[in-house]
């Protein structure tokens, strides 16, 4: 960078070398701006490439790219025992939901075969078979409603457990890649410096 901003300096402030004189044209004088330009991109993009395959082939590179490679099977080792923790769970909730709904399905044929038999028995007696009806009704309402909560209990409950369970290993994932990464960070801060002192 500095190379440039010498030779544009020198170009702009009417430096009498020979280089260029005052009887050619503008044109040139551009193109030698912008071929200085090209050339000290061309030359800075080179270093920096050699530079970075340097550090990748170093030492510290290599234990860089070791490190990088043990977070992310730890972190993949936790995704699947994760991923075997919430299938499991999940296949105890819906073994619980399936046993509600048998259970369900048993009370409500239960209470229809009641009142089938009571309509036949006391089909002259409307009244009294309606209000036994609509007691039956309400009972079946009532054992249903406990049951009812105690899943939903019961729901929230193995909810609040997959969390609770999970979140140790976001903890614990957290805790090994932080340091890592800060001191990936150092590392590069370190050799980004040293570099630049030596340009």
């Amino acid at each position: 960078m500095k190379v440039f901003v010498v030779l544009v300096l020198a170009v702009f402030t009417g430096c009498h070398g020979n280089m260029l004189s005052a009887s050619q044209p503008m044109p040139q004088l551009k193109e030698l701006v912008k071929d200085a330009f090209w050339d000290y991109v061309a030359k800075a993009t080179h270093t920096a490439e050699e530079t970075l395959q340097m550090v990748r082939h170093s030492e510290l590179g290599q234990e860089v790219n070791a490190q990088i490679t043990d977070s992310t099977d730890e972190a993949e080792q936790l995704k699947a025992r994760l991923a075997k923790d919430l299938n499991i769970k999940r296949v105890q909730l819906e073994a619980l939901k399936a046993a509600l709904l048998q259970k369900s399905e048993e009370l409500k044929e239960s209470l229809e075969q009641s009142v089938k038999e009571l309509q036949a028995q006391l089909e002259p007696h409307t009244e009294e078979l309606k209000a036994k009806v609509d007691q039956h009704l309400q009972e079946f309402q009532k054992s249903v409603a406990p049951l009812a909560q105690s899943f939903q209990t019961q729901l929230v409950q193995k909810t609040q457990e997959i969390q609770q369970n999970l979140a140790p290993y976001g903890e614990d994932l957290r805790e090994k890649l932080d340091p890592l990464a800060q001191d990936l960070k150092a590392q590069l801060t370190t050799l980004w410096e040293s570099f630049t002192k030596k340009n």
